[in-house]
C-alpha cells in the first residue's frame, strides 16, 4: 500500500517510521525542508520522499497531513484539483477540527476524509523527534465524513501499529474539549514563563532557584511558537470562552486573598485537589 505522509516532524515522522516499518507498506514522505526529508530517508522514516504533495498524490493509497492547520487546509485545497485514487483515504493528525472538517465537506465531500488527532506528543519538534512508541496507548479521535464512515475500519486496521486507542467524535465537541485541556494549558504555560521573566527578570537570574512545581507547569512552554499560534488561531471562539473561564478562577483566588478568606481559598484547593485525584 502506498502511504503519502505530508509534514515529517514530530507528528508526522512518528507515523511515518511505524507505518514504514510494515513490509506491505511504502511511505512517502514530503516535507518542504531538504535536510529533513535527506535525513528521513538515511534513517529509514520513508522509503521514499517528495518535495511537494501534488507529486505522489495521485498514486497514493492512503494520504495523511501531518503539518500545522493552515498547512493541512491549503493541502486539502491542492488535492481537491487532483486526480486522486477513488478510493483513497485523506486523514490529518490537526489539533482542532472545525476548519479542517468544513473545508473537507466542500471540497472533498467524494472523497474519504477521515479527521484525526491523537492526544500525543511532545515539547519536541523536527524530524530528529520521530518516536515510534509515541502514539502507544494514546486516545486517537477520529471524524469521518459520510464517505469516511465506510473507511473507519480500514483506516484504523492500518494505523494499528501504532498502538492507539481510536475513538470517534463530532467536530465540535472534539474543538471545545481540545480548548480546556489542551489548547489553554499550553497559554497558562506561556503566560506564567512571561509573568516570571517580567516580574523576575532575565532567566539567568532566576532559573537557579526553580523547583518542580515552576518546571512541571512551565514545560510545555517550549513547544513550537509557529505551530501553538496556529492551534490557537484556528481554535478561537473555543479557546477564548475557556480563557474566560481560567481567568474567571484566577479572580476567584485573588479575591480571597485580598479578602484574607481562608475558607474560601481552602475551598477553592480542595475542590481542585479533589478533582485532579479522580482525573
Amino acid at each position: 500500500m502506498n502511504i503519502v505522509v505530508q509534514g515529517l516532524g514530530e507528528m508526522g515522522a512518528s507515523l511515518a517510521v511505524c507505518l514504514n516499518a510494515q513490509p506491505a507498506h511504502h511511505v512517502i514522505g514530503v516535507d518542504q525542508d531538504p535536510n529533513t526529508l535527506t535525513l528521513a530517508l538515511a534513517q529509514g522514516i520513508v522509503a521514499e520522499t517528495a518535495s511537494q504533495l501534488a507529486l505522489v498524490a495521485t498514486q497514493a493509497d492512503v494520504i495523511i497531513l501531518a503539518t500545522p492547520v493552515t498547512g493541512i487546509i491549503q493541502a486539502l485545497q491542492t488535492l481537491a484539483s487532483l486526480p486522486l485514487k477513488s478510493d483513497v483515504i485523506i486523514t490529518d493528525t490537526g489539533s482542532t477540527k472545525r476548519d479542517i472538517m468544513a473545508v473537507a465537506a466542500t471540497q472533498l465531500a467524494h472523497v474519504a476524509f477521515i479527521g484525526g488527532h491523537a492526544m500525543a506528543g511532545t515539547h519536541l519538534s523536527g524530524v530528529t523527534a520521530a518516536n515510534p512508541q509515541l502514539y502507544q496507548q494514546a486516545l486517537y479521535f477520529l471524524i469521518p465524513n459520510q464517505k469516511g464512515q465506510a473507511a473507519l475500519s480500514t483506516l484504523q486496521t492500518l494505523l494499528a501499529p501504532l498502538q492507539a486507542n481510536f475513538k470517534t467524535i463530532d467536530t465540535t465537541t472534539h474543538d471545545h474539549l481540545m480548548a480546556m485541556i489542551s489548547d489553554v494549558p499550553h497559554i497558562a504555560a506561556f503566560a506564567l514563563m512571561n509573568a516570571a521573566v517580567k516580574q523576575l527578570g532575565d532567566v539567568a537570574d532566576f532559573g537557579q532557584y526553580v523547583a518542580g512545581g515552576f518546571k512541571d507547569t512551565t514545560r510545555i512552554a517550549a513547544s513550537d511558537p509557529k505551530l501553538w499560534t496556529d492551534v490557537l488561531m484556528s481554535n478561537q471562539a473555543a479557546v477564548l470562552a475557556s480563557t474566560q473561564q481560567l481567568m474567571a478562577e484566577l479572580t476567584a483566588f485573588n479575591q480571597a486573598l485580598a479578602a484574607q478568606d481562608t475558607d474560601q481559598l481552602l475551598r477553592l484547593i480542595q475542590s481542585a485537589q479533589k478533582a485532579r485525584q479522580h482525573l
